[in-house]
């Protein structure tokens, strides 16, 4: 294996061993699913009122697959999903109760980045050298294939599918397994940049620069007045089995008080 490459399977796995050796408790409130939201979820549950008779437990690592897999087989109350819900996740009886939205971003460990305009972004990640406004290598990091990250950044520019598939043949490119692997070496490799999600790096507090696009800087509000358009959504899902304080928590993110929360860690609720 290329030692610059994180093995993708971690979360399947874990979820197969989770599933093995753990099951959901009356008095413990069992979540995981997308890395970007490892964090976001304890700082949710310290305002919510049923934390005091309830306790929390986020399974990390899972993945957007493996986190809906331990929902399927009981081991989690709540998976947080970046991806749609397949057919088969649907027959079983899982289904999205609420949803959220974050600005999607390019996040580095430059200092001071210069912004990027959307239509040289592909070119960036089809360069075999390419650099920052000050010279300086542009170190990048990319995410599996089957990763819902990839399909993102895939999306938000003219070619950027087929460009980040140049990027993929490069050896020297590390390919981050999981959202926390990603932020890592974002913040470990010099002049780093990787696509994250920003409540992740407000939530996880990482020593990270957002970059800005075309002149606009990411952030929530740039996100609802239309004039930053790259967002990802997260799902919040449940199975025929989830629990009642499953249920208690939902009905709280919807509340003012969790919005508000969700709010402070650059996201936002998607009206149903």
């Amino acid at each position: 294996m290329n030692p610059s490459t994180i093995a993708p399977c971690m979360g399947l796995v874990a979820a197969m061993l989770l599933s093995a050796g753990e099951v959901a408790t009356a008095d413990t409130l069992r979540m995981g699913g997308i890395g970007a939201a490892t964090m976001l979820l304890p700082d949710l549950f310290e305002t919510f009122e049923g934390s005091r008779t309830v306790k929390l437990k986020v399974i990390p690592s899972l993945g957007s697959s493996g986190g809906l897999r331990a929902l399927t087989d009981g081991v989690l109350d709540v998976a947080v999903s970046g991806r749609l819900l397949t057919e088969q996740e649907r027959a079983a009886g899982l289904k999205v109760v609420l949803s959220i939205r974050t600005p999607f971003v390019l996040v580095t460990s430059h200092p001071q980045p210069n912004g990027l305009r959307s239509s040289e972004i592909a070119d960036i990640f089809k360069s075999p050298r390419p650099t920052w406004g000050d010279g300086s290598s542009i170190r990048l990091i990319l995410r599996p294939r089957s990763d819902s990250d990839t399909a993102a950044l895939g999306g938000m520019f003219p070619g950027m599918a087929a460009a980040i598939e140049t990027a993929r043949q490069r050896p020297d490119i590390p390919v981050a397994a999981t959202d926390q692997d990603n932020a890592d070496l974002a913040e470990r490799v010099r002049s780093s940049l990787s696509a994250s999600t920003l409540t992740q790096i407000i939530a996880e507090r990482r020593a990270l620069q957002v970059v800005a696009i075309d002149g606009i800087e990411p952030s929530l509000e740039a996100l609802e007045n239309g004039s930053y358009p790259y967002a990802k959504t997260l799902d919040f899902i449940i199975s025929p089995r989830t629990s009642p304080h499953a249920e208690t928590f939902i009905a709280f993110l919807r509340s003012l008080a969790g919005q508000a929360v969700m709010r402070s860690k650059g996201s936002v609720l998607i009206p149903k």
